[in-house]
């Protein structure tokens, strides 16, 4: 978390294929920014920058916010994964463009779609089989950088406890056909669909772009060039790419009991000291919803956590983030792929931690980031994958997450308090008019840490009067698709107006 801003969700990218994509869901991201373009998850984002007199400086912003792009979507149209908006939740590739029968023409050079079938088959064989050599086959030999970097990427991906690992078409892109006697070029996106052992729900996507060609007739393809397809929606130029293994020389995994902490080789005594914090925070939180929350819901029961140092670092990680990252943490919604049956829209998650930011300066800190992106990655999956221009409210999504990882601590503790209660008093330039932030005002006027306590207190608020086990099942209840208000009076018998009213005299009294 930061001064300044929230942690949000990642929002997930949408499939292009619609009307099959599910709701956004939004990346979350520890203020300073709340993230995918699913999991409507927000990031943490870090609390606002330090006050000037005659406050004492303010701690960095949290964790994200809820995104809207579409995560995990929070940015712009988003799918908000609110974490969450859902990537490719149910694609299915095209057949290669210029595929017809093959009239025998000897000027004739094209790739049919059982061969780009059997050329992607073959590439996932070789890697179940731990054949490198058979895994590199189809790219291109004399290009050593390629070489060098798919030999990395398949012996960091062998490192990875995955009980699914298989390569998928997704869509192509130019002519695959040429009718003079030239070769062909053109682009395959092909998914790495892929499942954590005994963390993620359903196999989830990372979609790579791969350049092919064909020299002629009767030569066999070749991959000559590998990065990520572009995103159709959202904050992210990619979808839930660059992974770990496209990235680092060699991965350090370290496992906990419910959590999987990644790291570059630089960070690998790091991962380790934090690795216990990290579980903590994951047993405390699934604690939470063994005791509060929908036993018959799929929720996950492990975590997929990576540690990364700086901004920049963070906003290329599982994304290719198009703004400036301010945020401090982020989960990262990803869909269930082909999923288009299967109730749990959101398959898992992924959280990723700026180490170098304010949060780290303490275990407390860590801990407390920590638990704020879990929390956005255990409820993530019951998201509805529903359309939503807006994605789910911020102020549930971060309110619940912020919750959560201040559970069983008093106002005082939280380090937004000086400037939320400076604003709530009128000390600032931007006035107290008792209403919830909605998502169009969530960043507006520099008051992004402050809506985060403020979702805080109405989710606590909830709590207090209703008792945990409500407000998680009211939060619950927003994620599967209810609007605030209707989810209000299905779960807690009261409209949402009648609720802010007795909120901004709840946060008065705390604040004033």
């Amino acid at each position: 978390m930061t001064s300044g801003q929230p942690y949000r969700q990642h929002q997930q990218p949408q499939p292009w294929q619609q009307p099959q994509f599910p709701a956004p869901a939004q990346n979350v991201r520890y203020p300073q920014q709340a993230p995918y373009p699913p999991q409507q998850q927000a990031p943490y984002a870090p609390p606002q920058q330090p006050f000037q007199q005659p406050f004492p400086p303010q701690p960095p912003p949290r964790r994200r916010r809820t995104g809207l792009w579409i995560t995990v979507g929070v940015l712009a149209v988003v799918v908000t994964v609110g974490v969450g908006a859902v990537v490719g939740v149910t694609l299915a590739g095209r057949p290669a463009q210029g595929n017809a029968q093959d009239d025998g023409d000897p000027n004739t050079v094209k790739v049919t779609q059982e061969e780009l079938k059997q050329a992607v088959e073959a590439h996932s064989k070789a890697f179940a089989a731990g054949d490198l050599k058979g895994y590199l086959r189809i790219f291109d030999q004399k290009n050593s950088r390629l070489i060098k970097e798919q030999s990395r990427t398949f012996q960091n991906l062998r490192k990875m406890p995955l009980d699914t690992a298989d390569f998928a078409i997704l869509d192509q892109q130019g002519l695959a056909q040429n009718n003079f006697g030239k070769g062909v070029t053109f682009s395959l996106d092909v998914a790495f669909v892929h499942r954590f052992a005994g963390i993620d729900l359903r196999p989830v996507p990372e979609w790579y772009r791969w350049t092919v060609t064909k020299a002629g007739r009767g030569a066999p393809l070749v991959v000559t060039k590998v990065g990520g397809a572009p995103s159709p929606l959202g904050d992210s130029r990619t979808v839930f790419y660059p992974a770990p293994w496209d990235l680092w020389p060699d991965v350090s995994v370290t496992k906990t009991r419910h959590t999987i902490v990644l790291a570059a080789p630089s960070q690998a005594a790091e991962a380790r000291k934090l690795a216990a914090t990290a579980e903590e925070a994951a047993a405390g939180d699934l604690d939470f919803w063994a005791e509060n929350g929908d036993k018959t819901a799929e929720v996950p029961t492990g975590f997929v956590v990576a540690l990364v140092r700086g901004k920049s670092q963070l906003g290329h990680l599982f994304r290719t983030a198009k703004g400036k990252v301010t945020e401090s943490g982020i989960s990262i919604g990803m869909p269930t792929f082909r999923g288009s049956g299967d109730q749990v829209k959101i398959g898992g998650s992924r959280v990723v931690v700026d180490t170098t930011s304010q949060f780290f300066e303490d275990t407390a800190g860590a801990k407390e980031i920590f638990r704020h992106e879990i929390a956005h990655s255990l409820v993530a999956t019951l998201d509805s994958g529903d359309f939503d221009l807006l994605g789910q409210e911020h102020w549930i999504v971060e309110g619940f997450a912020e919750y959560v990882a201040h559970r069983g601590q008093g106002v005082e503790a939280d380090r937004r308090t000086p400037e939320t209660r400076a604003y709530v008093q009128g000390r600032l330039a931007q006035k107290f008019q008792g209403r919830i932030p909605d998502n169009l005002s969530w960043d507006l006027d520099g008051l992004t840490s402050v809506n985060y306590q403020l979702g805080h207190l109405a989710i606590q608020m909830i709590a207090e009067k209703y008792g945990e086990a409500k407000m998680v099942g009211f939060v619950a209840a927003h994620y599967r698709g209810k609007k605030a208000d209707a989810a209000f009076r299905e779960v807690l018998g009261v409209g949402e107006q009648e609720f802010e009213r007795k909120w901004a005299q709840y946060v008065r009294g705390k604040l004033a």
